[in-house]
This record gives C-alpha cells, structure tokens and sequence, in this order.
C-alpha cells in the first residue's frame, strides 16, 4: 500500500513503529537486549522522511504524475499518482514547460473563469536489469548535465528485465 506524506502517512507509520516496538521489547525482555537500539531506530525512521510538497493552482503551478509499471507480459505491478513532490526545481521546470508549450497542441481551459494552459508528456522506460525504483522523477538537459526537475519519492517497487514504466506528466499553469 502507498502511503503519501500526508497526516495519514504519519498516522500509519507511527501505528507501525508501535507495533514493532511493543513486538521487539516483548522479545528484548525475554532475550535480555537493550532497547537502546531500537529507540534509535524509531528516531531516525521520523527524521529520514524528506517533506512533499504539494503542487496547487494558487501557486500559479498544479503538476501531477500518474505511472504504471507491467511485467514484460503486460500485466500491471504497480501504479502511483501523486500531486505532491520532494524536489522541484521551479526555475528550470518553467524553462522547460515554455519550451514544451512552444512545441504547440497543448489546449487552454478554462477554471472558474481562469485560463490555464494543460501540458501533458509521457515518459517511458524498458528496464534491461532487476532494480528497486524508489521515485519517480522528471529530468532534462541542461547545459549538457541531467538534471532533475521534479521528484515524487515514494515507497519503492521492484522491477525486472522486460518491466516497462509510464510516467504521464500533467502540469497546468496560468496563462498570462
């Protein structure tokens, strides 16, 4: 199950960490293991979640990412929406969203008597090994070197040869 940074994901995750620690101190107790470790553990799972942020009209930029991932069979493992991302590079993600606006066939609509402008871009991936995908992240050259624009982290899925991903970028902005 995929949990987002949300109240909800803390809730879960705190629920979990409970679980695991009143299961290990029943079996330090009976082993005669200190807990000192275990406390660390649970301090350091809160303080290495990295917050999201998340994308809204107000802030004159909505992005949302859908993808799928199917075996080499067709068949789907696994499918993640977020609106929420850990990394965004606004100043370059705008470089590239004119560019690809300049492109053409991206349509104007019109919210609550606001025009925005709908772009939409597909990302794929055939993977050739066995990996562990734990985001999902939108990149472009810049100046020759990759670089990352946008990145939705997320709990992870394993991949193998054959395995294909399919990101759909939507980003809508205000037209000006």
């Amino acid at each position: 199950m995929q949990y987002l940074y949300t109240t909800n994901y803390w809730e879960k995750l705190s629920q979990n960490l409970q679980i695991k620690y009143h299961y290990l101190k029943e079996i330090s107790l009976k082993s005669g293991i200190t807990l000192t470790g275990l406390f660390f553990l649970v301090v350091i799972s809160f303080t290495n979640h990295t917050e999201a942020y998340q994308t809204d009209f107000e802030d004159g930029l909505f992005i949302f990412v859908q993808t799928t991932v199917r075996n080499s069979e067709g068949q789907l493992i696994a499918y993640l929406e977020s609106s929420k991302f850990t990394d965004l590079n606004l100043e370059l993600l705008e470089s590239f969203l004119d560019f690809e606006a300049s492109r053409g066939n991206d349509p104007i609509v019109t919210i609550n008597e606001k025009e925005y402008q709908v772009i939409r871009r597909v990302q794929s991936k055939t993977f050739q090994t066995e990996d562990l995908v734990a985001s999902t992240i939108l990149s472009d050259s810049v100046d020759g070197k990759l670089t990352m624009l946008a990145r939705f982290a997320h709990d992870g899925y394993p991949v193998y040869q054959g395995d294909t991903l399919d990101s759909m970028w939507t980003f809508i902005r205000p037209v000006s």
